[in-house]
Protein backbone atom coordinates (compact mmCIF):
# COMPACT_ATOMS: atom_id res chain seq x y z
CA UNK A 1 0.00 0.00 0.00
CA UNK A 2 2.03 2.97 -1.13
CA UNK A 3 1.14 5.89 1.80
CA UNK A 4 3.46 8.73 -0.16
CA UNK A 5 5.93 9.13 -2.65
CA UNK A 6 8.48 5.74 -1.76
CA UNK A 7 6.81 5.29 1.35
CA UNK A 8 4.65 1.55 1.55
CA UNK A 9 2.74 -0.10 3.74
CA UNK A 10 3.71 -4.11 3.12
CA UNK A 11 2.81 -5.32 6.24
CA UNK A 12 0.29 -5.05 9.07
CA UNK A 13 -2.17 -7.42 11.17
CA UNK A 14 -4.58 -4.52 11.81
CA UNK A 15 -4.48 -3.81 7.82
CA UNK A 16 -5.24 -7.76 6.54
CA UNK A 17 -1.90 -6.80 5.26
CA UNK A 18 0.42 -10.05 6.56
CA UNK A 19 -0.17 -12.09 9.75
CA UNK A 20 -2.95 -10.59 12.63
CA UNK A 21 -0.21 -10.90 14.96
CA UNK A 22 2.40 -8.34 13.13
CA UNK A 23 3.02 -5.32 13.86
CA UNK A 24 3.03 -2.69 10.90
CA UNK A 25 5.66 -3.42 8.40
CA UNK A 26 6.60 -0.21 6.35
CA UNK A 27 9.44 0.14 3.42
CA UNK A 28 11.25 3.10 2.53
CA UNK A 29 12.15 2.81 -1.32
CA UNK A 30 15.64 5.35 -1.93
CA UNK A 31 16.50 4.20 -5.46
CA UNK A 32 19.24 2.02 -5.27
CA UNK A 33 18.66 0.30 -1.75
CA UNK A 34 15.49 0.08 0.28
CA UNK A 35 14.79 0.03 4.22
CA UNK A 36 12.34 -2.12 6.08
CA UNK A 37 11.28 -1.05 9.64
CA UNK A 38 10.27 -3.92 11.56
CA UNK A 39 9.14 -7.39 10.90
CA UNK A 40 6.38 -8.44 12.52
CA UNK A 41 5.99 -11.78 14.19
CA UNK A 42 7.35 -14.26 12.01
CA UNK A 43 4.32 -15.94 10.52
CA UNK A 44 3.89 -13.12 7.99
CA UNK A 45 6.94 -12.72 6.49
CA UNK A 46 5.86 -14.58 3.17
CA UNK A 47 3.09 -11.64 2.81
CA UNK A 48 5.39 -9.37 3.70
CA UNK A 49 8.10 -9.88 1.08
CA UNK A 50 5.43 -10.38 -1.30
CA UNK A 51 3.75 -6.93 -0.30
CA UNK A 52 7.48 -5.33 -0.84
CA UNK A 53 7.66 -6.86 -4.19
CA UNK A 54 4.29 -5.34 -5.51
CA UNK A 55 5.32 -2.35 -4.74
CA UNK A 56 8.10 -2.10 -7.01
CA UNK A 57 11.01 -3.00 -5.14
CA UNK A 58 12.86 -6.59 -5.33
CA UNK A 59 13.53 -7.56 -1.76
CA UNK A 60 17.12 -7.78 -2.58
CA UNK A 61 17.15 -4.19 -2.46
CA UNK A 62 16.45 -4.04 0.87
CA UNK A 63 19.99 -2.83 2.49
CA UNK A 64 18.35 -2.40 6.20
CA UNK A 65 15.89 -3.40 8.46
CA UNK A 66 15.81 -1.85 11.50
CA UNK A 67 13.76 -2.95 14.36
CA UNK A 68 11.96 -0.54 16.96
CA UNK A 69 12.17 -2.71 19.74
CA UNK A 70 13.03 -5.85 21.21
CA UNK A 71 9.04 -7.27 21.35
CA UNK A 72 8.12 -10.21 19.19
CA UNK A 73 5.43 -9.09 17.03
CA UNK A 74 8.60 -6.34 15.77
CA UNK A 75 11.46 -8.59 15.59
CA UNK A 76 9.48 -12.32 15.00
CA UNK A 77 10.58 -11.77 11.58
CA UNK A 78 14.12 -11.00 11.37
CA UNK A 79 15.61 -14.52 11.10
CA UNK A 80 13.13 -15.32 7.56
CA UNK A 81 13.87 -11.64 6.08
CA UNK A 82 17.45 -11.44 6.90
CA UNK A 83 17.87 -14.55 5.28
CA UNK A 84 15.42 -13.66 2.02
CA UNK A 85 17.07 -10.49 1.41
CA UNK A 86 20.73 -10.94 3.12
CA UNK A 87 20.12 -7.27 4.55
CA UNK A 88 21.56 -5.75 7.81
CA UNK A 89 19.44 -5.78 10.62
CA UNK A 90 19.77 -3.02 13.13
CA UNK A 91 18.45 -2.81 16.75
CA UNK A 92 19.07 0.34 19.36
CA UNK A 93 22.34 -0.84 21.46
CA UNK A 94 21.06 -1.75 23.98
CA UNK A 95 18.49 -4.44 23.35
CA UNK A 96 21.21 -5.73 20.47
CA UNK A 97 21.96 -8.50 22.74
CA UNK A 98 18.67 -9.51 24.40
CA UNK A 99 17.28 -9.74 20.62
CA UNK A 100 19.88 -11.90 19.17
CA UNK A 101 19.33 -14.91 22.05
CA UNK A 102 15.62 -14.02 22.17
CA UNK A 103 15.29 -12.87 25.90
CA UNK A 104 11.86 -14.40 26.66
CA UNK A 105 10.65 -12.01 29.33
CA UNK A 106 11.55 -9.02 27.40
CA UNK A 107 10.92 -10.03 23.97
CA UNK A 108 7.50 -11.13 25.08
CA UNK A 109 8.48 -14.82 24.16
CA UNK A 110 5.21 -16.75 25.92
CA UNK A 111 2.82 -14.17 23.74
CA UNK A 112 4.08 -15.24 20.35
CA UNK A 113 1.88 -17.21 18.38
CA UNK A 114 5.05 -19.91 17.62
CA UNK A 115 8.32 -20.33 18.30
CA UNK A 116 10.83 -17.56 17.49
CA UNK A 117 14.00 -17.99 15.47
CA UNK A 118 17.10 -16.40 16.58
CA UNK A 119 19.17 -13.81 14.25
CA UNK A 120 21.97 -11.73 13.99
CA UNK A 121 21.60 -8.05 14.60
CA UNK A 122 24.14 -6.34 12.30
CA UNK A 123 24.58 -3.11 13.74
CA UNK A 124 23.77 -1.93 17.11
CA UNK A 125 22.40 1.77 16.97
CA UNK A 126 22.60 4.72 19.14
CA UNK A 127 20.99 8.13 19.13
CA UNK A 128 22.29 10.52 16.45
CA UNK A 129 23.20 7.62 13.84
CA UNK A 130 22.45 8.68 10.20
CA UNK A 131 21.60 5.42 7.93
CA UNK A 132 22.06 6.48 4.35
CA UNK A 133 19.26 4.49 2.41
CA UNK A 134 19.42 5.45 -1.41
CA UNK A 135 18.47 9.40 -1.80
CA UNK A 136 17.24 9.56 2.01
CA UNK A 137 19.13 10.07 5.52
CA UNK A 138 17.01 8.30 8.16
CA UNK A 139 18.04 9.70 11.65
CA UNK A 140 18.02 7.14 14.48
CA UNK A 141 16.34 8.76 17.82
CA UNK A 142 16.29 6.78 20.77
CA UNK A 143 13.17 7.22 22.67
CA UNK A 144 13.15 4.65 25.69
CA UNK A 145 9.63 4.36 27.56
CA UNK A 146 7.82 1.79 25.60
CA UNK A 147 10.91 -0.33 26.50
CA UNK A 148 14.43 0.79 27.23
CA UNK A 149 15.75 0.19 23.76
CA UNK A 150 13.10 1.68 21.53
CA UNK A 151 14.24 4.01 18.78
CA UNK A 152 12.79 6.30 15.90
CA UNK A 153 13.35 7.01 12.35
CA UNK A 154 13.15 10.49 11.10
CA UNK A 155 13.62 11.36 8.08
CA UNK A 156 11.92 14.21 5.26
CA UNK A 157 10.49 13.69 1.90
CA UNK A 158 9.83 17.18 -0.38
CA UNK A 159 9.89 18.96 3.02
CA UNK A 160 7.75 16.56 4.77
CA UNK A 161 9.04 15.45 8.14
CA UNK A 162 8.21 11.76 8.49
CA UNK A 163 8.33 9.86 11.89
CA UNK A 164 8.52 5.78 11.73
CA UNK A 165 7.77 5.51 15.55
CA UNK A 166 7.30 1.76 16.44
CA UNK A 167 5.20 1.86 19.54
CA UNK A 168 6.53 5.07 20.92
CA UNK A 169 3.74 7.02 19.57
CA UNK A 170 0.52 6.05 18.22
CA UNK A 171 -2.27 8.25 16.33
CA UNK A 172 -5.15 9.90 17.73
CA UNK A 173 -4.07 9.79 21.06
CA UNK A 174 -4.01 6.26 22.04
CA UNK A 175 -1.86 4.74 24.28
CA UNK A 176 -0.41 1.49 23.73
CA UNK A 177 0.60 -1.24 26.05
CA UNK A 178 2.27 0.72 29.45
CA UNK A 179 4.22 -1.20 32.08
CA UNK A 180 5.51 -4.09 30.10
CA UNK A 181 8.88 -5.39 30.96
CA UNK A 182 11.71 -2.36 30.60
CA UNK A 183 9.08 0.41 30.49
CA UNK A 184 9.93 3.40 32.35
CA UNK A 185 7.59 6.29 32.29
CA UNK A 186 9.49 9.18 33.17
CA UNK A 187 11.67 8.20 30.50
CA UNK A 188 9.02 7.78 27.94
CA UNK A 189 7.44 11.30 28.91
CA UNK A 190 11.13 13.00 28.41
CA UNK A 191 11.07 10.76 25.04
CA UNK A 192 7.66 11.95 23.85
CA UNK A 193 8.45 16.46 25.05
CA UNK A 194 11.67 15.67 22.44
CA UNK A 195 9.06 14.20 19.47
CA UNK A 196 6.57 16.62 20.14
CA UNK A 197 9.43 19.69 20.00
CA UNK A 198 10.14 17.97 16.16
CA UNK A 199 7.05 19.06 14.53
CA UNK A 200 6.58 15.77 12.78
CA UNK A 201 4.28 16.13 9.28
CA UNK A 202 3.71 12.38 8.66
CA UNK A 203 3.56 9.41 11.54
CA UNK A 204 4.07 5.73 11.02
CA UNK A 205 3.25 3.69 14.05
CA UNK A 206 3.55 0.27 14.81
CA UNK A 207 -0.01 0.09 15.46
CA UNK A 208 -2.85 1.43 14.26
CA UNK A 209 -3.98 4.08 11.70
CA UNK A 210 -1.02 6.12 10.11
CA UNK A 211 -1.45 10.06 9.98
CA UNK A 212 -0.31 11.50 6.59
CA UNK A 213 -0.56 15.13 7.73
CA UNK A 214 -0.70 17.15 10.80
CA UNK A 215 0.81 14.60 13.01
CA UNK A 216 2.11 16.78 15.41
CA UNK A 217 -1.06 17.68 17.19
CA UNK A 218 -1.40 13.62 17.23
CA UNK A 219 2.15 13.19 18.93
CA UNK A 220 1.13 16.00 21.18
CA UNK A 221 -2.23 14.14 22.03
CA UNK A 222 -0.49 11.41 22.93
CA UNK A 223 2.43 12.87 25.01
CA UNK A 224 -0.39 14.80 26.96
CA UNK A 225 -1.95 11.42 27.74
CA UNK A 226 0.81 9.98 28.97
CA UNK A 227 1.12 12.82 31.18
CA UNK A 228 -2.57 12.50 32.63
CA UNK A 229 -2.51 11.45 36.57
CA UNK A 230 -4.10 8.37 35.96
CA UNK A 231 -1.25 7.05 33.95
CA UNK A 232 1.14 7.34 36.94
CA UNK A 233 -1.37 5.65 39.26
CA UNK A 234 -1.99 2.54 36.57
CA UNK A 235 2.29 2.31 36.28
CA UNK A 236 2.78 2.27 40.17
CA UNK A 237 0.53 -0.47 40.94
CA UNK A 238 1.90 -2.98 37.87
Amino acid sequence: MKLMEDVYLVGGGGFGYSHPNDCNVYLVDGGGAALLFDTGCGLGVKAILQNTAKSGVDPSRVAYTVVSHCHFDHIGGNFEIQKATRCKIASHESEKELIERLDPRMVLAEMAPSKLQAANVDMALKDGDLLSVGRYHLRVLHTPGHTFGSICLLFEIDGKKILLCGDSVMSQGRLGWINGPGFDLEAYKSSLARLVDMKVDVLLPGHGTFVLSGAHEHVKLYADKLNSPWVNIVTSIG
